[in-house]
C-alpha cells in the first residue's frame, strides 16, 4: 500500500476515510459492492469525507 505525499494536507477526516479505504482493500481487492458495503460498514460518512478529500486538495 503507498499512500499520496499530499495526504498529509488534508484534514484528519479525509486521512481517516483513506486508512479504512486502504484496509478494505485487504479483504476486497476491488471496488465491487461487497467493498462498498464493508467501507460503509465501518465508516457510514464515507462519502462525505470523499468528497471533502476531493476538495481539500485542489
Amino acid at each position: 500500500m503507498t499512500l499520496n505525499a499530499n495526504l498529509v494536507r488534508a484534514p484528519r477526516a479525509c486521512i481517516e476515510y483513506v486508512v479504512v479505504h486502504e484496509l478494505c482493500h485487504l479483504r476486497h481487492r476491488n471496488h465491487d459492492a461487497a467493498f462498498y458495503r464493508m467501507l460503509e460498514q465501518q465508516m457510514p460518512d464515507w462519502e462525505k469525507r470523499k468528497h471533502r478529500l476531493e476538495t481539500a486538495l485542489l
